[in-house]
């Protein structure tokens, strides 16, 4: 089971409808974006949707800020490329859709990260000198793992011995109570022997001289007290056959966050089966250097080949990497997500095909003239650039390549037409005025001051162009 489209509207960052085609087999995804680009909206759609299918969250509080019409996520699902299309959908208005085995399986075998989630390992600890993570095992990444004795996941094993506790005098209730701590204390040692191993296994990828250990002694029960005691997971660290005391202070960001990811991947191999597997990663690799990151690569594909993946990062040197490694095969689909704003709210600029004008006209023809324009925009200074790119042309050198403008690339494009006559002289009148008056990023503040006719004509104009271009 894959999923084979992706649709959002008016979801946190997403400004209107999005859709993501990841084809009939169901592509991996693979997203570049800037910070406030929308990238990590999309990993908290996937994320909500799941999780909504046990009822664990409303739709209105996620609704974009800057747009009242009615919002949406849909997932459309396949088994395989031959088989019938399945939809579902997350709304205000249609909140039960989700509420079935499939989706309900699919959110406990999950695997959602983001690098908020490598500190709970060690970032939060480091004014303690342990690394307890009772909290973050048992109430999270080991929470739906299921017990072969029982068939209880260890959620249901935790909440069987939470209060409220007996009286002190209720001498049956306090051994029955005392029996089901000894079954948790058994369950969860019996997961914490698996989840080290694997762990252990996944930290040998990075090639680290690094082990580590959960150390759990069992929690017990304070009939003075009643309360639970021991409720300790400590993590300690032995490097080259060295134990670290106080680990998180010694050993560098690099190894704490491969600690980290070898712990979250390996608790996601413990999770029960799904026909639906999903991990998402949210620039879960911001803590490695590139030589640190290629083993990422190496682990998905050996340990998660099975699962459909989506694999966000703000850094384009690392995104250019992994699309050239996952270019082989047709299983990865590499998207980019860029960020633009008005003086009113804020855009995702979705990059698939680069069919930026055909989104200007869906907005035009929402009367939505700000976001037109911005897709507009878009369009001209892609194809701008792109074109000196692939000329050679020379552009004025500015010491940071985000500070060019459209300008930069107009003028040499220009001097070429001297040379090769491909732009008439109407259609270099046409883009100049609409250079100020629309294609200007600053012109957005007025935008909605400008008739429609006038900005269709500039849509048309940048058409126009694009095929002089080409």
């Amino acid at each position: 089971m894959r999923i084979t489209k992706i649709e959002i509207k008016n979801f946190r960052a997403f400004y209107g409808a999005y859709q993501i085609d990841l084809h009939r087999a169901g592509k991996n995804l693979l997203v570049y974006g800037e910070n406030g680009s929308g990238k990590t909206s999309l990993y908290q759609a996937l994320k909500r949707f799941l999780e909504s299918s046990e009822g664990g969250h409303q739709f209105k509080p996620y609704q974009n800020i800057f747009n009242s019409d009615d919002g949406y996520i849909k997932l459309h699902l396949r088994t395989d490329a031959q088989s019938k299309q399945d939809t579902y959908e997350w709304s205000e208005t249609v909140k039960d859709e989700t509420n079935n085995q499939l989706l309900i399986q699919a959110s406990r075998a999950k695997g959602f990260l983001d690098y908020k989630d490598l500190l709970e390992t060690h970032y939060l600890h480091r004014e303690d000198e342990v690394v307890n993570v009772f909290g973050l095992l048992v109430n999270n990444l080991l929470a739906n793992t299921i017990s072969d004795q029982t068939d209880r996941n260890l959620a249901e094993d935790w909440a069987s011995v939470q209060p409220p506790f007996p009286d002190q005098s209720a001498i049956d209730q306090i051994a029955d109570l005392e029996v089901r701590i000894a079954n948790f204390n058994d369950e969860l040692a019996s997961r914490l022997t698996e989840l080290q191993a694997k762990v252990s296994e996944i930290l040998r990828k990075f090639g680290y001289n690094v082990t580590l250990d959960l150390d759990f002694q069992g929690i017990t029960y304070n009939q003075n007290k009643e309360e639970l005691d021991n409720q300790e997971i400590l993590l300690t660290v032995e490097f080259f056959d060295k134990d670290i005391p106080e680990h998180h202070r010694f050993l560098n960001e690099a190894k704490l966050s491969a600690i980290a990811i070898a712990i979250y991947f390996s608790s996601i191999l413990l999770q029960p089966t799904s026909a639906l597997k999903i991990l998402a990663l949210d620039d879960v690799l911001i803590g490695l250097d590139m030589s640190n990151r290629l083993p990422v690569l190496d682990i998905l594909d050996e340990y998660f080949s099975d699962y459909q993946i989506f694999l966000t990062t703000y850094d384009k040197a690392w995104y250019e990497i992994v699309k050239q490694r996952t270019s082989h095969g047709g299983k990865w689909k590499a998207v980019e997500f860029y960020f633009r704003q008005t003086d009113e709210y804020e855009i995702p600029v979705y990059v698939e095909n680069k069919a930026y004008l055909d989104k200007a006209r869906e907005y035009l023809d929402e009367n939505d003239y700000k976001a037109c324009a911005i897709y507009l925009r878009t369009a001209f200074e892609v194809m701008i650039e792109d074109f000196c790119d692939a000329k050679r042309l020379s552009v004025r050198y500015r010491r940071s390549r985000d500070k060019l403008d459209s300008q930069d690339f107009w003028d040499p494009i220009k001097v070429e037409n001297q040379k090769a006559s491909f732009l008439d002289a109407s259609l270099i009148r046409d883009i100049e005025l609409y250079r100020s008056r629309i294609l200007n990023p600053l012109s957005h503040t007025t935008i909605t001051n400008i008739p429609k006719k006038e900005i269709e004509d500039a849509i048309e104009a940048v058409a126009r162009l694009e095929t002089a271009l080409q």
